[in-house]
C-alpha cells in the first residue's frame, strides 16, 4: 500500500495506490490529474511505502513522471486508471512489497477486500490503514442498483462493483487504493468512484483486466528507455 500525500510540513493525504514495479505506482487517474492540475501539490507529492499510518513513518519517494490512460473521461469518470513514477528504485523489504496483479476476469460472488485512510462515519480520515470487506456484484445488477440513484453510467466491462453487507463503503481519501481478491491477495481493481461513502450501495473500482495490454505496454516502454 502507498499513500499519496503532499504537503511541505505535514503530510496530508491525496489518495492511495499501490506498488506495481520498484518504480511504478498505480492509481486512479483522477488522482493524478488532480496532482498535476494542482501544481503545489505536485511539487510536494511523494509517496509513503511501509507505514500504515499516512501521517508518520514509513520511507518517502518523489516522482519523476505520471500517466494518465489515455481514454480517461473525467465527465463519467472511466478509464479511470494511472501510474506515478518514481523519481528512484523502491527498495523492497518485509513490510515493503509489489503488489501482484491478476488479469482474469473477475465475476460476482468474488470475496474482496479493499484498504485505505479515507473518511470514517465520523466524517474526517483514519490515522491508520482501515479495510473494507465486499463481495462482486453481478454487472447487470449493479448497473440496475446504480441507475435508480446516480447519473453516471456503469460499464461492467470496465469496472468492477463491489458491495459490503455492512453498508460502508469508501469514501474520500480512498481513492486509487487497491481492491484485493479476498482469496488469492491479487489486486483487481483501484477504488475510482461511487454514491459518497457507500451508503448502503456497491463501490465502484477500474477492473484490472481492462487494463492488461495498457498496463504491461506502459511499464515496459517505460523500462526499454531508461
Amino acid at each position: 500500500m502507498v499513500a499519496l500525500t503532499y504537503g511541505a510540513n505535514m503530510r496530508n493525504l491525496l489518495c492511495g495506490a499501490s506498488l506495481v514495479t520498484t518504480r511504478y505506482v498505480l492509481t486512479a487517474a483522477h488522482c493524478v490529474e488532480l496532482a498535476v492540475n494542482q501544481g503545489m501539490i505536485l511539487s510536494t507529492l511523494r509517496g509513503y511505502v511501509g507505514t500504515n499510518r499516512y501521517a508518520s513513518g514509513g520511507t518517502s519517494y518523489s516522482f519523476s513522471e505520471n500517466i494518465i490512460h489515455p481514454n480517461y473521461t473525467r465527465r463519467i469518470i472511466k478509464n479511470d486508471i494511472g501510474f506515478f513514477v518514481t523519481s528512484s528504485d523502491v527498495e523492497l523489504t518485509d513490510t515493503v512489497s509489489l503488489v501482484s496483479l491478476t488479469y482474469r476476469f473477475i465475476d460476482a460472488g468474488v470475496r474482496t477486500k479493499v484498504t485505505g485512510w479515507g473518511a470514517t462515519a465520523r466524517g474526517t480520515l483514519s490515522d491508520v490503514l482501515l479495510q473494507l470487506n465486499g463481495v462482486v456484484v453481478d454487472g447487470k445488477e449493479c448497473v440496475a442498483l446504480l441507475a435508480r440513484r446516480i447519473g453516471i453510467p456503469v460499464n461492467p466491462e470496465l469496472e468492477i462493483c463491489s458491495y459490503s453487507s455492512d453498508r460502508s463503503g469508501t469514501c474520500n481519501g480512498d481513492s486509487g487504493g487497491p481492491l484485493m481478491d479476498a482469496e488469492t491477495n491479487e489486486q483487481i481493481g483501484t477504488v475510482s468512484w461511487g454514491i459518497p461513502c457507500g451508503r448502503n450501495a456497491p463501490n465502484m473500482f477500474a477492473r484490472v483486466s481492462a487494463y492488461r495490454d495498457w498496463i504491461e505496454k506502459t511499464i515496459q516502454n517505460r523500462t526499454e528507455s531508461v
